[in-house]
C-alpha cells in the first residue's frame, strides 16, 4: 500500500470518528437549568372605557399598561401608524380587525389637546 492511500483511510476513519462524536453529542443534551425570575408588581391599569378589553388583550401582550399610559398623546392618525409598524417591524399580534377600537381607546385616554 502506498503512502498517500494509507494516509487518505487514515484521515477517512478520523473524520468518519469525529462526525459519530459530533452527533452522538447532539442528541443527547445537557440538562437544562430552570431559571426563575420576579417581576416588579403592576401599579398601573387600564381604565375601564370602550375598548379596553381590545387594550388589555393586544397591548399587554409586549408591554405593561404603565409603559402604554406613558405615552405621549397621539392623533388617531399616529396611533394607526404606530400600530402599522409593530405589526410589521416587530411581528405584534394585533388583528386588523381590532385597530378602530383600540386607536379609539389610546387617544380618548391622552387626547391631543389644541394649544
Amino acid at each position: 500500500m502506498n503512502a498517500r492511500r494509507f494516509m487518505s483511510i487514515i484521515l477517512a476513519g478520523a473524520a468518519g470518528a469525529l462526525v459519530i462524536a459530533a452527533a452522538s453529542e447532539r442528541s443527547a443534551p445537557a440538562a437544562q437549568k430552570v431559571v426563575t425570575i420576579a417581576l416588579p408588581a403592576q401599579n398601573v391599569a387600564f381604565r375601564d372605557a370602550p375598548g379596553v378589553e381590545v387594550a388589555r388583550k393586544d397591548c399587554l401582550t409586549c408591554h405593561s399598561a404603565e409603559y402604554v399610559t406613558y405615552q405621549p398623546a397621539l392623533s388617531k392618525t399616529a396611533w394607526t401608524n404606530e400600530i402599522t409598524k409593530m405589526r410589521a417591524a416587530y411581528g405584534a399580534p394585533i388583528p386588523d380587525a381590532d385597530t378602530d377600537a383600540l386607536v379609539a381607546y389610546l387617544v380618548a385616554q391622552n387626547p391631543v389637546t389644541k394649544k
